[in-house]
Parts: structure tokens; sequence; C-alpha cells
């Protein structure tokens, strides 16, 4: 018969350094990948609020476009607003796609871009803005006497939104365009 010795089996394990060094490397391995993900929700909401700053920039710019020239270069409210026919009515009609847009203000410039064969030389523009104090839009400037349809055959519009981000960044889109006689009507 055999007799089998009494053998010391030797019990392995992780000592305590092993632990606590194991535990600050997952440790910043959790922060960095939540730091990550904080970023990458960050840009999320960037770029959503741009996504939607454009599209409000072209819902603005075709809104413009459907007025007759004398509608764009008007800077008076005709009381239609669906479908919009002064340039005023556009300004006073809010977008869709600005809802997700923060402290949102919009300033819309017209301005003569060329003269008329018998036009005069003085600068004009019409300068209106909206936002959460006019959420209907409040004319804020008017540079020379409204004669835009007579003096002008060409006239520039300019859109600008200027919003504050997620992040608390202030943030803007900006978008032109330039409206003639003939385009649609007079």
């Amino acid at each position: 018969m055999q007799i089998k010795s009494a053998k010391h089996h030797k019990l392995s394990g992780f000592s305590l350094v092993e632990v606590c060094v194991a535990l600050v490397i997952c440790v910043f391995f959790g922060a960095a990948a939540f730091a990550t993900n904080e970023r990458l929700l960050i840009a999320l909401q960037n770029q959503k609020e741009t996504t939607a700053a454009t599209m409000m920039l072209q819902e603005r710019m075709e809104a413009v476009r459907s007025l007759m020239y004398s509608g764009v270069a008007s800077n008076t409210l005709s009381g239609s607003t669906n479908p919009p026919s002064t340039m005023a009515d556009v300004v006073a009609t809010s977008t869709v796609s600005e809802a997700g847009l923060g402290n949102l203000t919009e300033t819309i410039t017209v301005s003569g871009y060329q003269l008329a064969p018998a036009g005069t030389s003085t600068t004009h523009s019409n300068v209106w803005q909206r936002n959460a104090t006019y959420p209907t839009g409040n004319m804020t400037d008017t540079i020379g006497s409204f004669d835009f349809p007579t003096n002008y055959d060409l006239v520039m519009v300019d859109i600008q939104i200027t919003w504050t981000s997620a992040g608390g960044r202030t943030r803007s889109r900006e978008l032109s365009a330039i409206c003639g006689k003939g385009n649609r009507g007079s």
C-alpha cells in the first residue's frame, strides 16, 4: 500500500497592491469613457442645433423668394401671414425649425443693391429683429426714405440668426440672397 504524503498546496491569489493597481486602471478607463461619451453628446447636440439653424434659414429664404419684389422691398405689415405678402409678414411668422434653438435672435436686413436707371444713389436699408422680446419682429432701423421699388432694380436680403447652444456658447449662421424686379412679380 502506498501512503500518500500530505502535500502542502500553495494557494495563489492577488495581492492587495495588484488589486489596487487594477482598480485604479478600471477607474481611469471608466472616467475616460464617461468623458468621451459627454463630448460625443455635446457634439451631437451642436450638430442638431446647426441642422435646425440651417433649416430655419432655408425656410426663411424660401418665404422671401415667394414674395413679389414689391413685397420684399416693403417695410409694412399686410396682415396676411399665410402666405406672407411683405417682408414684415415674413418676419412676423415663426419657422417650424427654430424650436430647438435656445435664446434665438433673428435679424433680417433688406438693402439696396443695384440702382434702377432713374434711381438716386443714397443708401437705403430696412432692418428687422425678432427675439424673445419681439416674437413677431420689430423694425429696428430704416435708413433713407422708403423708395426701394422705384430706386433699385435689385435688393439684397441678409438673414442672420444667433442662438445660445446647449453648452452656453453663442453661435450664429447667416444666409444672403439678391432679389430683383421680374423674379416673381413687381
